[in-house]
């Protein structure tokens, strides 16, 4: 069974801390992948109905320093916003519309994703999805303590 376990701390640089170290069997030049705990929701594009959940891989990394309790590991490898699902912005904003309709309202509109709305787009009416959250939206792409890791199986 392949080793699990989470992020713990972002040191910054292109390095990560996992749980996870020596007394549970980590090595120096382990490879894990990892994701976000939870996996991403996926909606049935005819009812809009969810599905279940996929798991989305944010990045891979490779174990660099090991001690007892813990591991450092070097990200090596980032998803691409294509990669981890995003490829499609246009989908995944009519999602959020469908999504935070129901929760806020018909009038709530999703736009922007933190790039430079157009003019025209400001004057179409009711607030945009950043203008609720106060700020542009945070990429999920990226990796975060918690998110979960777990030990890929060399080919």
């Amino acid at each position: 069974m392949a080793l699990e376990g989470k992020v713990a701390k972002i040191l910054g640089r292109g390095e990560i801390v996992i749980n996870r170290g020596r007394q549970n069997g980590v090595r120096q030049g382990m490879l894990f992948e990892i994701f976000a705990p939870d996996g991403e929701e996926v909606w049935d594009p005819d009812t809009g109905e969810t599905l279940g959940t996929v798991e989305s891989v944010k990045a891979k990394a490779e174990i660099t320093e090991v001690k007892e309790r813990l591991a450092v590991a070097r990200l090596s490898e980032a998803a691409s916003p294509s990669a981890a699902g995003f490829g499609n912005l246009g989908e995944m904003q009519e999602n959020l519309q469908r999504i935070f309709g129901q929760m806020f309202g018909d009038n709530v509109e999703v736009r922007g994703f933190g790039m430079s709305p157009q003019s025209s787009d400001r004057d179409e009416g009711g607030p945009d999805l950043e203008g609720l959250f106060g700020g542009p939206l945070e990429d999920v792409t990226k990796v975060q303590v918690g998110d979960a890791v777990r030990e890929m199986k060399r080919r």
